[in-house]
């Protein structure tokens, strides 16, 4: 790991600290335990390594395919399609299950909708984490890859509390026996994957930004600005609405 990543490492995990632990401290009428706070951060790591063997499967699929288009030739829908395997959905459905494991170690502990949320932020921000590490493990890290990824750092987090709010609401759904709960597991993870695809097939998986052209340039500047729109979005939201989430028992 060289300098850059290892800078790349240390700014990460104090934007996520300082964004995280204020979201800990605003809990109505108190914050959650040590053990509830950091615990589900660890576990969270856990969804990065395990959607490696999926991924490098696929990739050797691709490798030993003679049909199988480079990323610079592929069309915006076979980009969209691969992204969404490679990462999209694959990512967003480990985290997931990251989610669903805390919440059962926890589930007798998580009473309300904003302890969902803090939770989905941890295992966004052990992803980022240990994703971090492993990019940091090349030799292709720089100043200009450095500030562009410093951009998309909440990018995880903030996928995530999304996720974990409509867990939290499909929960109160079935507990007052008002709404389909069914609707909110959709969305669960619809959701986080349509804005994590759509981001990616515009930056990292943007075939024209492969090729060098202006088109593909000016679509990744959008993306980034798009996903910046939509991290702040979420996290104003989230802090508004702290006193509303608090309020909302799913015990």
């Amino acid at each position: 790991m060289n300098a850059m990543a290892v800078i790349s490492v240390i700014i990460t995990i104090i934007i996520l600290g300082i964004l995280y632990g204020r979201m800990v401290k605003r809990e109505i009428p108190e914050p959650v335990g040590w053990q509830q706070a950091l615990i589900p951060i660890a576990i969270g790591m856990v969804s990065f390594p395990i959607t490696l063997p999926f991924s490098m499967g696929y990739m050797k699929f691709l490798s030993n395919d003679s049909n199988a288009l480079k990323l610079s030739e592929l069309n915006f829908f076979q980009a969209l399609w691969r992204d969404l395997i490679l990462a999209g959905g694959l990512e967003e459905i480990a985290k997931l299950l990251m989610i669903l494991v805390i919440l059962f170690i926890f589930r007798n502990k998580v009473k309300n909708v904003y302890e969902f949320i803090l939770i989905g932020a941890c295992v966004g921000i052990g992803f980022t984490i240990a994703e971090e590490f492993s990019y940091g493990s090349g030799e292709d890290a720089n100043i200009l890859s450095t500030v562009v990824r410093m951009i998309a750092v909440p990018a995880h987090m903030t996928f995530n509390m999304v996720m974990a709010e409509f867990l939290g609401r499909a929960r109160i759904s079935k507990l007052s026996g008002k709404g389909s709960p069914v609707i909110y597991y959709l969305l669960a993870i619809i959701v986080p994957i349509t804005i994590h695809t759509l981001y990616d097939v515009t930056t990292a998986f943007n075939s024209s930004l492969m090729r060098g052209e202006l088109k593909g340039i000016i679509v990744a500047a959008i993306g980034y600005v798009c996903l910046l729109v939509y991290e702040f979005v979420v996290l104003i939201r989230c802090k508004k609405k702290t006193a509303v989430f608090c309020g909302m028992r799913t015990l």
